[in-house]
């Protein structure tokens, strides 16, 4: 290869962005005339650098395409998060809704029962399944003629339950030690016009 075709070779991506001097483009064009070797790698070039200048507008193209469908995507990921949400907050607020209303307990409800079980005597409290009970107390005790404590009295009263999931009956339980002989327990529960005895006293 000739110096002269060496230069221009050099200075062929100058000269294809029109960045060479007047005098210097003349010659570079005056080269390519005149030399078919160096026309011809210019004409490579130049085909090189029209396909990458085409595809820089298909490349944005595509990229429009892929933020697009990026775009929706997202969009439908966002709706089944919301939706999914959604359902949550509902199922939470029916579960909500069905476990915190209270309700009045009549003796329909619960049942007062007496078990001797490991060296103590209780008193055994049960509602039925499916309900939590709740309650206040007073404990007080039990006095015999000689003016003795000779047990404790307890009673409950503003008994309410709510519904649970629960298919287990709720029950509480008071106890007292059967060595004890002098003390029993009695256990009272007021519910509106009824009242529940129950003692361990035989």
């Amino acid at each position: 290869m000739k110096r002269e075709c060496s230069i221009v070779r050099d200075l062929l991506p100058l000269y294809f962005e029109n960045m060479l001097s007047e005098d210097t483009a003349a010659f570079v064009k005056e080269h390519l005339e005149n030399c078919s070797d160096c026309a011809a790698e210019f004409e490579c070039f130049k085909s090189g650098k029209q396909i990458d200048k085409a595809e820089t507008p298909q490349r944005r193209n595509d990229a429009n395409v892929i933020r697009a469908v990026k775009k929706k995507i997202a969009k439908k990921i966002f709706k089944m998060v919301a939706a999914v949400c959604l359902v949550f907050i509902v199922l939470f607020s029916a579960i909500m809704f069905y476990t915190s209303i209270s309700y009045s307990v009549t003796k329909d409800n619960i049942s007062l029962s007496t078990k001797a079980d490991g060296g103590y005597t209780y008193i055994i409290l049960e509602t039925e399944a499916g309900k939590s009970l709740s309650f206040d107390s007073k404990t007080e005790d039990i006095l015999n003629e000689q003016n003795e404590v000779c047990g404790q009295r307890i009673t409950l009263y503003n008994l309410q339950y709510h519904n649970n999931f629960s298919q287990n009956a709720n029950s509480t339980s008071w106890g007292i030690p059967l060595s004890d002989k002098k003390q029993y327990m009695e256990m009272i529960v007021e519910l509106g016009n009824d009242t529940l005895q129950i003692t361990t006293a035989e």
